[in-house]
């Protein structure tokens, strides 16, 4: 009876196991990375099958050099996907309320229909810290008028991003990481890819303001989902924030 429960659990947690590699997988650009890993693995396979000792001797050798390559590949994609599955324990670090959505939609159209770029992090579980610090800090109350005027042009602060933290405005001109994935380029510009960039690395929500379009951009799970109306931008930061109806 013990033999069947200690079975049943090694299933378990293996099928937990496999279950958040391949939602990892789908959710960075690791597919293709497989794809080749796959591929060496056959080409292993092979050389032991029909006994190429050279070759197999070579991949016995490289195996443990490409498992640590990927794990520095892939090191921000993996760091996000721990932290998104310690998010989902009864763990929570930061709370918005409506009135950061409120404001931050309400600057959100008035920068998109003013056509001045912008660039905002709100940040979930995942501290941002490192890239407040290369900001100018300023731990403020939230509110549309001051978002807005940050980004005014020709400002201090108008270059570079801002992060959100709870209900206060936490830092400007900070610099996010740009992103390694390539892009269309029509209609994206640095900011877009700083945004995808801190989206890839951590499990902030990035709203965009395109300079060129005025069009509304979120990068979200290294993900980015283009020109949003200003219903489908609260729409979707209500969705992401407040994921149980909170």
């Amino acid at each position: 009876m013990v033999r069947i429960l200690t079975s049943g659990l090694e299933i378990a947690i293996l099928a937990i196991i496999l279950y958040y590699f391949f939602v990892f997988i789908r959710a960075t650009g690791a597919v293709q990375a497989l794809k080749g890993l796959a591929l060496l693995l056959l080409a292993f396979g092979l050389a032991r099958l029909i006994r190429l000792d050279v070759l197999f001797s070579l991949f016995s050798r490289t195996f443990p050099y490409l498992f640590l390559a990927f794990v520095i590949i892939f090191a921000p994609e993996l760091r996000r996907a721990l932290a998104e599955l310690g998010r989902r324990s009864i763990f929570s670090s930061v709370s918005v309320g409506d009135r950061v959505i409120d404001d931050l939609v309400a600057a959100a159209g008035e920068l998109s229909r003013k056509k001045l770029g912008a660039l905002i992090a709100v940040q979930r579980d995942i501290g941002l810290g490192v890239w407040v610090q290369s900001g100018v800090v300023m731990n403020s109350e939230i509110s549309r008028k001051l978002l807005v005027s940050i980004f005014m042009p020709f400002g201090p602060l108008h270059d570079g991003g801002v992060v959100i933290k709870g209900d206060r405005i936490e830092a400007a001109a900070c610099l996010f990481p740009f992103s390694r994935k390539g892009m269309p380029t029509d209609g994206l510009g640095m900011r877009h890819k700083a945004g995808l960039g801190l989206a890839e690395a951590t499990d902030a929500v990035v709203v965009i303001v395109s300079e060129e379009k005025g069009s509304i951009s979120v990068a979200f799970q290294a993900r980015l989902h283009r020109d949003l109306s200003e219903e489908e931008l609260r729409k979707m930061l209500t969705e992401i924030l407040y994921p149980k109806g909170k």
